[in-house]
């Protein structure tokens, strides 16, 4: 509700492509409180540059902190951050990277790939939940616009986004799918 009471409504009167753009900010906000939240309460202690760095290690080891940083759209001082605090822990290690003498190259260990595995596990139940009353028909739907409006944009989607495609007539999520994977 809004703080003003003359205000009338609890959401700005918006033309439809600024209201378009507040709700996928607010998505993304409410999204990111709620991950956060749920993995907190799992005992998964990350943030989400961290979360970003192994999923992005998980897809391509060896990667620098650079690359990692655009990956999952963070700069690189809060890339480097993550990657200090992933390595202290003792869930990526640091090599010398093959072809750069002033970059590194980063791993995961056998305790990110576990950590990885309890906060996908977190992660899959709350995209089940956030997509739970939409139809497969409707989850493919808004994924091909959310696309598109990227692509119009000029932007690329990121590659662990597009990595496997959904098949026709398979959900993508699904609460069973989601509390399959959780046990």
């Amino acid at each position: 509700m809004p703080k003003n009471p003359q205000a009338g409504e609890a959401w700005p009167k918006l033309k439809k492509p600024e209201q378009i753009g507040f709700l996928l900010k607010s998505l993304q906000h409410t999204l990111r409180q709620t991950l956060d939240q749920a993995l907190r309460k799992q005992g998964v202690e990350l943030s989400f540059a961290h979360l970003s760095a192994l999923f992005g290690l998980h897809a391509d080891p060896g990667i620098t902190g650079a690359q990692l940083a655009r990956r999952a759209m963070v700069s690189a001082q809060t890339m480097s951050s993550a990657l200090r605090g992933l390595e202290t822990d003792g869930y990526i290690q640091r090599r010398p990277h093959p072809h750069s003498r002033r970059a590194d190259s980063w791993w995961l260990t056998s305790a990110g790939r576990d950590e990885l595995v309890r906060a996908r596990r977190v992660g899959s139940a709350v995209f089940a939940t956030m997509l739970g009353d939409l139809s497969t028909a409707e989850c493919a739907a808004f994924e091909d616009c959310l696309h598109r409006c990227i692509t119009a944009l000029g932007g690329d989607t990121p590659a662990a986004v597009t990595a496997p495609r959904h098949r026709a007539g398979k959900p993508r999520w699904s609460r069973a799918t989601a509390a399959g994977r959780a046990s």
